[in-house]
């Protein structure tokens, strides 16, 4: 083991949604043997194991997805003072949802992306980005992460996720909900597509809806891969966040613009009735020519302090799945990590 190897360290899922083969071509790249590896399929050993390695380490680089990466942050945080001292984070993937690693730049597969990482970092190029986490925290728990969201689409994620969890019967899964969103008959309308019901306080004030097909919090603006639905910037203290108070339906027409950030017109500023796809039209292609307001139903705005009152039995934080307690969910800033950044 070389000198670098005291300062670079390999954590593994091999229970992240990636596959061995991916895990191998890691463990067996010549960039490992200058590494150290923690290899466990138990969150809770990891934070000791980290903090037994003391200050030399100065890179963490995870295999896994956001799911993995969230759990360890979260163990990490709650088993310390709640800020982050240490050293920088970089993202391989290798997990279902790779959000994050993709954000920083990494894209490739996780090999690649790993030998890049330990190249930069042995030859003193790794780039670096000091990016906050959220701090969500229901009741006496606390979870850190990068993404919240609540709403219909999540009770189809949790449906998802407790089914044969493959790309195909993602596909399959989710194209069938985009089609039963037509469908008033369709038994998904009775049960994950209702909107849900609450209450939703932006910076300490109550929004004037209280049905909402979706809710989310972001650090780094993607809801799914090629999907950027948040408006404005981030900034210092600030998060994005976004509520719409709209139905399934309307949701399931308007995706396509919505995952670009782009908000619908407000019909009611019409002189008279529109059809949808004439909404649709005077939306998207007049944007920025017609001077005609927004939809308000759309809240979507980076904000300091986000809360959600409501009886929704499920939310989710970077994919994983965690069951409400019913209790106030409240999301602020909360501590700052380096992130190892694709230059």
């Amino acid at each position: 083991m070389t000198k670098e190897a005291q300062d670079i360290v390999l954590v593994c899922n091999p229970r992240a949604g990636g596959r061995w083969k991916q895990l191998a071509g890691i463990l067996d790249s010549a960039e490992a043997q200058h590494v150290r590896r923690i290899v466990t399929d138990s969150i809770d050993d990891i934070g000791p194991a980290l903090a037994s390695l003391g200050r030399r380490v100065r890179l963490v680089v995870v295999y896994g997805g956001d799911g993995t990466i969230q759990q360890i942050l979260t163990d990490i945080f709650r088993s310390g003072d709640g800020t982050w001292s240490g050293p920088a984070v970089g993202m391989v993937g290798g997990g279902t949802m790779n959000l994050t690693s993709r954000w920083c730049g990494w894209r490739d597969a996780p090999e690649e992306n790993f030998i890049q990482i330990v190249h930069d970092a042995m030859t003193d190029k790794l780039a670096t980005r000091e990016v906050p986490m959220l701090k969500i925290q229901q009741g006496a728990r606390v979870e850190y992460g990068f993404l919240f969201a609540a709403g219909s689409p999540i009770r189809v994620l949790n449906e998802y996720e407790h089914g044969r969890k493959s790309r195909i019967a993602a596909v399959v899964f989710f194209a069938r909900t985009i089609v039963n969103a037509f469908n008033k008959n369709a038994h998904l309308i009775e049960s994950s597509l209702d909107q849900m019901r609450g209450e939703i306080l932006l910076d300490g004030v109550p929004l004037p809806y209280n049905d909402f097909v979706l809710t989310a919090c972001s650090i780094t603006g993607s809801l799914q891969i090629g999907m950027q639905p948040f408006v404005g910037e981030r900034g210092g203290d600030t998060f994005y966040s976004l509520a719409y108070a709209v139905s399934a339906r309307e949701i399931a027409v308007l995706l396509p613009f919505l995952a670009r950030a782009m908000l619908p017109i407000d019909p009611k500023s019409l002189l008279q009735p529109v059809s949808q796809v004439t909404h649709i039209g005077l939306s998207y292609f007049g944007q920025g020519s017609l001077p005609l307001p927004l939809d308000p139903r759309y809240i979507n705005h980076p904000v300091k302090e986000y809360e959600l009152r409501s009886a929704e039995k499920v939310y989710t934080i970077d994919g994983e799945i965690f069951e409400s307690t019913g209790e106030p969910i409240k999301i602020t800033t909360g501590p700052t990590l380096r992130l190892a950044i694709k230059a």
